[in-house]
Formats: C-alpha cells, structure tokens, sequence
C-alpha cells in the first residue's frame, strides 16, 4: 500500500511538473506577444507622428481642391430646359450641399462606413487595433479600420493608381492627413465632401449621380429603403449592384437598417417597414435619343473647340441648346417615314432654322448614329445641283435685274480660255429639252440649265461666289461656269444651304446659325455665364429684293419642279418656296425651301460615295421631286402646327428693277444680245414667249388665267409655235483663275482638282437633271 502511495504521489508530481513548463511556456508566448504588440502600437504612434508631421506643411488648401480638382458632369439641355444629355469622363458627378442630401442618406452612410464618425478626430484607434488584430490573424489586411475622413483623404489626396495597392505605409499617411483635417474642418464639411466624392458604382460619384442613376431623382428625396440601398452599395460596388444582382444588394441594405436601427438612427417600425420594401429602380442616366444624336453630337464637338474636352466633360458646365424637341422629333419620323438605309434605300439628312435668329431648331445628321457617327447634316459636303440656281438670282435682283428678264434656253458652247483642255464647256438641260426664249422666273419654276449658266457669266461669277458665301455658304467656292448650276469643287453641306436659304426668309438679312444658347458654370454657389449667344445680322438683300426672290421660287411651288408630285400650299396649309435640286447621274437630290418662321434643307443621297439612286422602291430615278420633298412636306405639316400662318412680304410696288432683254429682237426688229428692255416691249414678249401672266397679274387674275401644268412627267416640253431665236452667239466668260480646264463634248469628265473645273469626286459631267 505504501508502495502504491509512492507510485500515485510520482505520477503526480510529473504531471504537475509537465503543466507548470506547458504554462511557463503559454507565458512566455504571451508576454512576446504583448511586447510585440506593443512595439507594433509603439511603431504605428511613431510612424503616425512622422507622418503628421512631415506632411502637415504641405498640405495643400484643400477648401480649394473641391472646387479646382473635382470632376463634375455637364448637363445639356434643349430649347425647352429639358435635360437631353449629360457629359462626363470617367467620373460622373453632380456637387450638393449637404442640405441637398436626404438625411436618411447621411446616417445611412456614417451608420455603415464610420458609425463613430462623430466621436473621434478623424482616426478611430479602436478601428485600427481591431482592424491591426484582424490583419495579424490572418496574416494578411482584411481590415483597414478607416473613418469617414480617411476614405475622404484617399479619393482627394492620394494617387489614383496607389489606392487600389494594400499598403500599411499608405493607411498610416491617411491617418495622418486625416488627423489634420478634421483641426480645420467640421464633420459637416468633411460628410458633405465624402458624399461627393464616394462611388457607388454605375460611373456614379457622389450622393446626387447616384440618386440620378439609380433612382432618377434628386439625392434629397430619397427613401429610407433607397438611401440604405445605395449606403450599401459602397463598400463593394460591382458586387451589390441592384441591376445586376437584385438579392445580394437587398440582404447588404437590410443590413444597413440593422446597423441603422442598432446606433438608434431608425426605430423598429422604420427598420420593419423598410426591410418588407421591395427594390424599385428607375434607369436615371440619360442617353441621347438616336433621334437627336447627331445635334448633341455637333454640340459637343463644338464645346470642345471652345473650352477643351478637360472642362466640357469635367467641368460640370451647364449647356442651353436651340433644339426644339417637337420639331426634332417630327424631322426623324419624317426621314425615318421616308428612307430605310437598312433595306438599301439612300440616307437623308435634314436641317431646319428659325431664320429670325438663326437657331437651329431639329437636325437629322443620319439615319443610325450607332453605325454611322459621321453627321451628313454638318460634315458632309455634297453637291447641290439646281437647289444653288436661288444664289444666282438673288444677284440678279441685287443687280437691279427682274426676274422677267429673258433668256434664249440653247445649248451652250462656251469657249474657254487657252491652254484648257477642252476649247469649249458644253452646257445642256435634263432630257436635252430646250425652251427658246424663256423669262428668268419660268427658268427659275421649269429649273434650266443653260439659263442660268447665261445669266450667272452676265452677272459676273465672282459675284455670284460673293452672294452666296453672303447669303449663308461657307464651303469654298470657284468662279466657274458650271457653279452657276451647283457644280462645285467641294460641295456645300445642308446645314449651310437651310441657313443661306433662311436668309431669304428673314427679309434678307442673314443669321449666323447656332445650336447653343448659352453656357454657365458655378463659381463659389453662384453662376456665371461663360457664353451667351447674341444675335446679330448682316444685311445682304433689301426687304424688297428678298420678297422678289421669294416670289420667283413661289413660282418653282406653284407651278414648277416642286409641283409635280406635290401640291405643298394645300399640304402644309399655307405658302411657302423652295427649290429643288438633282445632280449628275441622280447621285444626290435635294429640297430646300422655307416659310418666314422656318427654313429647312433636305438632302438624300448615299454617304460616302456618288452612287446613283435609280430602280429604288419603283422609282426608275431618286430626284429633288419625291424623297427629299416627301420628307420636307411631312416634316413641315407637323411643323406649321407651332407657327401662326404669316404672308411672305410682297414686293414695293416703287422697286424699280430692269427687264434684260437677252439675245431677243427689240420693238425695232434689230437684233440685241444682252440689251434692257422696259414695260414697251412687255406685249411683244408676252407673245413670243406664251408666258405667264405678270406678278401682278397673278395677284389679281384667277386661276384659270394661268397657263396649264407642265406635262405629267414632270418635264417641260419644248414651247409650241414660237419663232426661232437668233443662231446662238458663243458668250465669253468672266475671267477664269488659274486656266480652268472645259468639259468635253456632252458628257464631259470630271477634272482633278486645281485644273480649272471642280472634279475628283464630284461630278461625271455636268449636265444637272434639274
């Protein structure tokens, strides 16, 4: 027995020694720890304190970096104050003050992110030895342990490319910077900053683009359910995006209301009532309609040629445009109603202006921004046919020369100067029909070639050149013969031909065109402008002159091009003029006409290439007369509706204009060629040409009065019974630059550029269709 003590009393005594050398070695083991982790504490005071205060002279003013530094997104806006698109680089922000906040927001966010945020000075050291505790366990940062302030310091301090980079070194600067801070600034101000520069993903920055983007609302008057929706959203973005992944954002915002209701910023009927709420999204961002792209398009480029793309998609401008939804609206229907480029038809391009001020008013650049971003409204350059004949005749009355004037209409041989490559250019009209004596106003209704080439060489073709650039084009120009008829080396765009129209429209004076009104910006809480459109014309024809003009391309509605499938008076309800235009080979066609509220240019025509529009949809040939007037009427029905009906001016009865009496026998019986005539010859021109009856006369006269309609297919024939004009005399041209080079015979071939006609992509021959 006393053995078997002696056994028990050893066995104890080893296991007695064996836990006092395992607890000696727990203590052990503790105590380096505790060393450790108070070096580590030691170290993170030490390091903090360097940082501090390295750093803390140059620190810059950061009251300045909110309003230099912050990206913020410009807002566009339409005629109306509608918004119609929104400009941002990467970050898409609008700034707020923090009134401008729903406070539920605020205690969202400070509940989830920081809900000591207003307890500590800006570091919260608990955060950091649970987050420091964390990071030893797992040997790895799972935690950081930042406030509200650090995460601010981090999106303004710290480089973009280091804050996506774990670094202990990293925490310990914003720690630092943070600590600072908040000496100089309240919680308000650094809560009101941090929910302006916090993402919440979607390119969302800040409280407000949220809002927007998720909600299509304004920051300050969000829910209690979406305010802690979007709180959760920060800590992981891709992760808890609501269009995405519905569930995962619903549990991460109840989670928000547990953190809500557990720091007593909610009640537990709020918190009940809030989690039992379903997720209602609404899309916010804005995306341009396809259908005003290419006006927001020409925008933009233009905001970047005056401010640079820097402040135009950073600089939270706020943008006033001249577009007119409605009118945009009807426009795209009208060229979507008439033209499917989808199915091979040609595209279209259309331009309306308010001719009082210039504004443009609609644009259709394209029929599909998403696969054609070139606006054929603005950028393209193409050739304008017979739709440019207008220019010549508003020289013609600047002149002091009547539309009643007389030209022979034959074919024309016009020598040109030595050293071209043809001796002659050679003008004909579409089907080689050619009237004989013919008034200017007939050529102007009936669209004759060889008139107007006459007319322009009489008038000088340098001030031809010069009246159109005055009127509205700005494309250059070369003083040929063939421009007289829309052959032009670079083309014109429709945008230039509605604005030089619109001229005529206004009276004569010219309105530059614009597409923005004014442009602001926000400068500590207040506006100001950096922009605003003023208005200002350039007299170009009297009112008197304009009113003549206008009467003449009346003329081209009522009885001429435009007429032969369209009765436009009857259609839009009230006058208007215009004038149609067809090139070589039917590659482009137009309509431009206006009523003295709005002036607007169709062209249609396959982009890019000269290719012809024939067998489309059976049409044997795509002309000035049906697409482009077929939308230009469509658009236009819709667009009177917000115009009151307004007369055209009628000319001063005391406008004393000349009547030329070109290449026609006077009262004496001699023969003239470029001779003036007055009222004494009206009878003898009355019956050589069968014309119609005079301005007056039509004012006064009926219907029947008027001569019949050109035949059906819309050509006119040759006139019937009338004496043989004169054998034509070849005319010389005014005084060509540079030697340009003539057509050959017929059909002549384009020339390079720089050789005396316009040539290259241009044009075949030119002979225009109408």
């Amino acid at each position: 027995m006393h053995s078997g003590s002696l056994v028990r009393m050893s066995r104890r005594r080893r296991r007695m020694r064996k836990r006092s050398g395992l607890w000696g070695r727990l203590r052990v083991v503790l105590l380096v720890m505790t060393g450790m982790a108070a070096l580590g504490v030691a170290g993170l005071l030490a390091s903090f304190s360097y940082a501090y205060y390295a750093l803390a002279d140059d620190l810059p003013d950061l009251d300045d970096y909110r309003s230099v530094e912050l990206a913020q997104t410009s807002v566009v806006y339409d005629a109306e104050g509608n918004v119609v698109d929104q400009l941002y680089g990467v970050q898409n922000r609008f700034v707020v003050e923090l009134d401008e906040i729903a406070p539920t927001l605020q205690n969202a966010v400070v509940a989830i992110e920081d809900h000591r945020f207003y307890q500590h000075r800006g570091v919260d050291f608990r955060a950091i030895l649970r987050a420091a505790r964390t990071n030893i366990a797992t040997m790895s940062i799972r935690e950081g342990g930042s406030t509200i302030t650090q995460q601010l310091i981090k999106n303004t301090y710290i480089a973009q490319e280091q804050r996506a980079v774990p670094s202990f070194q990293r925490k310990i600067n914003e720690a630092a910077l943070a600590w600072q801070y908040e000496k100089e600034h309240s919680k308000k101000e650094i809560l009101e900053q941090y929910l302006n520069t916090v993402y919440f993903g979607r390119g969302a920055y800040g409280a407000e683009a949220a809002a927007r983007t998720y909600f299509d609302k304004s920051a300050e008057d969000l829910t209690l359910p979406e305010s802690a929706l979007l709180a959760g959203i920060i800590n992981l973005p891709s992760a808890y995006d609501p269009f995405t992944d519905p569930q995962s954002a619903k549990k991460r915002r109840n989670v928000v209301l547990d953190r809500m209701l557990q720091y007593g910023y909610i009640t537990k009927e709020e918190h009940d009532q809030a989690v039992r709420a379903p997720i209602e999204l609404s899309r916010g961002r804005i995306e341009p309609r396809n259908d005003n792209e290419y006006f927001l398009d020409a925008v933009r480029k233009e905001l970047a040629r005056e401010y640079g793309d820097e402040m135009v998609y950073e600089g939270g401008l706020k943008i006033y445009t001249t577009l007119d939804p409605d009118l945009q609206e009807l426009a795209s229907r009208s060229v979507e109603a008439v033209v499917n480029p989808e199915v091979g038809d040609p595209s279209a391009a259309l331009v309306s202006i308010d001719p009082n001020t210039g504004a443009v008013r609609a644009m259709v650049g394209g029929s599909d921004f998403d696969r054609l971003k070139f606006n054929l409204a603005t950028q393209a350059r193409r050739q304008p046919g017979s739709s440019f004949k207008p220019f010549v005749l508003a020289e013609m009355v600047d002149q002091g020369y009547s539309p009643q004037s007389v030209y022979v209409s034959r074919p024309l041989r016009i020598p040109m100067p030595p050293g071209s490559a043809e001796p002659y250019y050679e003008v004909s009209n579409y089907a080689d029909v050619f009237r004989g004596p013919i008034t200017v106003e007939e050529a102007t209704a009936q669209s004759d070639n060889t008139v107007f080439v006459q007319l322009a060489m009489d008038l000088g073709l340098e001030n031809v050149v010069e009246m159109a650039h005055e009127l509205g084009i700005k494309s250059e120009l070369e003083p040929y013969p063939s421009t007289a008829i829309g052959g032009l080396g670079e083309g014109v765009s429709p945008l230039e031909m509605a604005s030089a129209y619109s001229t005529f429209a206004n009276g004569g004076v010219h309105m530059e065109p614009y597409l923005i009104e004014r442009v602001t910006t926000e400068e500590n809480g207040r506006e100001v402008v950096l922009e605003e459109h003023e208005p200002e014309g350039e007299r170009v024809l009297s009112r008197d002159e304009a009113a003549v003009v206008t009467d003449t391309l009346r003329a081209v509605v009522e009885r001429g091009t435009a007429s032969q499938f369209h009765d436009l008076d009857a259609e839009i309800g009230r006058p208007s003029a215009g004038k149609t235009g067809t090139t070589e080979e039917f590659a482009d066609a137009w309509y431009v006409g206006y009523i003295p509220q709005l002036a607007t240019s169709v062209w249609v025509g396959y982009p890019g290439e000269r290719r012809p529009m024939v067998n489309i949809r059976g049409y044997s040939e795509i002309n000035g007369e049906n697409f482009p007037l077929d939308i230009w009427s469509l658009y236009m029905q819709g667009a009177v509706q917000y115009f009151p009906v307004q007369q055209f001016d009628v000319p001063s009865p005391d406008l004393d204009l000349r009547v030329r009496n070109a290449g026609l026998l006077e009262t004496t019986g001699e023969e003239t060629s470029g001779g003036e005539t007055t009222g004494l010859v009206e009878d003898l021109l009355d019956g050589v040409l069968g014309r119609s009856p005079s301005r007056d006369e039509r004012d006064g006269g009926t219907p029947g009065e008027r001569p019949p309609a050109p035949p059906s297919n819309g050509r006119p024939q040759p006139p019937q019974q009338q004496p043989s004009p004169p054998a034509p005399i070849p005319q010389q041209p005014a005084p060509q630059p540079a030697a340009p080079t003539p057509a050959p015979s017929q059909q002549p071939a384009p020339q390079q550029p720089g050789s005396g006609f316009p040539g290259g992509d241009a044009f075949d021959s030119w002979v225009f269709e109408d």
